[in-house]
């Protein structure tokens, strides 16, 4: 029997939410597992065991085998990748597991068992995986374990940092479903403190990367602005600013105190946080041009900005995947496949993707 801190009896039928979690922690040279079930307003806690965590209430997508508490979680340093025939991208999903999963099964990333079945092609997830939604921690603990099936089939997985992770690491929880909270005071944490450096996905997600490049094209969550690409024109270097300088900053008003630079990386110009792309006025053929070659790129594939669909624009060198998956039972995956473009439809249509004006 596992050595219980604290425990709750669940039983489930057919009609029952599961319980939201596990969230670890490292306790010393202890790692303690604990839960919520938000609708039962009970909460338990366990030392883990990967051996014996079966015993536990039942998650979706965790698989204890696939947790290696012992992980080294430095940040990710490699982020340019040539050659790569198959790609995925996807952005926004916003705790719509449901959609999210549709979308990757129905378009071969994944099989019928939540199981990596893209072999040797690369997923993208542009970020905004947090918030709105109430299955946040199903979609977290389903991306690591494909980030780990997929190097071992010769893929990659790239989870990018959007603005709702990095609002999350900060203790910004106005867009935080209400679910969550009730799982924060169950647990007796803040909702950052079960994403802090002392837990196992926190660790994690602060060893991710806010961009990354493949095939000779950018993927980043809100976009580059010629501000912003005028002030850091390499991708590796904002990576490592916002790494040193934001995320692990213990108090970023403090760090972003009279340094412009930093201003503009956590702001509205920000890799984050952009939408100038698709305003009515302000941003043109010209500018991309200008961002593309200061960046050294040939195309950038954003999200944040919602769109009923995947649009491509100035001769599919902007590409646009934030489809509104966070509406649940709608959007597309952006689907690269030996030199073509396609969307992917949540039924499994390949639709090949055509360029428009903006």
């Amino acid at each position: 029997m596992l050595p219980l801190l604290f425990s709750a009896l669940f039983t489930f039928g057919l009609d029952t939410v599961p319980p939201d979690g596990p969230y670890l922690f490292y306790e010393g040279d202890t790692v303690t597992a604990q839960w919520a079930d938000t609708e039962l307003r009970t909460v338990g806690k366990t030392i883990f065991d990967p051996e014996h965590f079966a015993c536990m209430p039942h998650f979706p997508t965790f698989r204890p085998e696939m947790v290696d508490v012992g992980r080294d979680f430095q940040r990710l340093t490699k982020v340019h990748y040539e050659g790569v025939d198959k790609v995925a991208a996807l952005s926004d999903i916003h705790g719509q597991f449901d959609a999210g999963r549709q979308l990757l099964e129905a378009n071969g990333v994944i099989d019928e068992n939540l199981h990596w079945s893209f072999g040797d092609g690369h997923l993208v997830i542009v970020g905004d995986i947090f918030d709105r939604g109430d299955q946040v921690t199903e979609l977290l603990w389903l991306i690591h374990n494909l980030e780990m099936e997929a190097v071992a089939a010769g893929g990659k997985v790239h989870f990018l940092l959007g603005n709702h992770e990095t609002l999350t690491l900060e203790g910004d929880d106005r867009y935080l479903h209400a679910k969550y909270r009730t799982t924060a005071g169950l647990t007796g944490k803040f909702y950052r403190e079960l994403y802090g450096p002392d837990s196992y996905l926190g660790r994690w997600l602060r060893s991710l990367p806010l961009v990354v490049e493949i095939n000779n094209t950018v993927y980043i969550h809100g976009g580059l602005s010629r501000k912003m690409v005028r002030e850091v024109s390499s991708i590796d270097r904002i990576n490592e600013i916002y790494h040193s300088r934001l995320i692990d900053a213990e108090d970023i008003s403090e760090v972003k105190q009279n340094n412009r630079r930093l201003q503009m990386l956590h702001g509205a110009e920000g890799p984050l946080w952009y939408r100038g792309y698709f305003t009515r006025d302000g941003f043109d053929e010209r500018d991309l041009e200008y961002v593309l070659r200061r960046i050294g790129a040939n195309r950038i594939v954003v999200g944040h900005t919602s769109f009923t669909a995947i649009h491509a624009y100035y001769d599919s060198r902007l590409i646009a995947v934030d489809s509104s998956i966070k509406f649940g039972g709608v959007g597309e995956i952006l689907l690269y496949d030996d030199g073509d473009y396609f969307r992917g439809t949540i039924h499994g249509d390949r639709i090949p993707l055509v360029a428009t004006t903006k």
